[in-house]
């Protein structure tokens, strides 16, 4: 799905990234329509899975170039608001 980044919420069991979901005005049949944001909220457990949500946030923050100066991870994915991203639909919160 893609997304902007509206925050990041870094916590002890959770990451949450907030966005709007920008698939619904790319798809708008009338670009001109007035379209509602639909925002959504992605869930990345910091410890099911052996971290595997860690490592899949990894590879995203990899690829912006805004990340690749940072030190630390938190500071990865603070760097990633504002950016036009595509992040799985298997964590979006339900």
């Amino acid at each position: 799905m893609i997304v902007e980044i509206n925050s990041v919420e870094i916590g002890k069991e959770d990451i949450v990234i907030e966005a709007t979901n920008l698939e619904t005005i790319f798809t708008s049949e009338d670009l001109y329509e007035e379209l509602d944001e639909e925002k959504v909220k992605f869930v990345f457990s910091r410890h099911d899975n052996h971290g595997s949500a860690l490592k899949y946030l990894i590879k995203v923050c990899q690829g912006r170039k805004k990340c690749q100066s940072c030190k630390s991870m938190g500071d990865k994915l603070e760097k990633l608001v504002g950016s036009i991203i595509s992040l799985s639909e298997s964590f979006i919160e339900r």
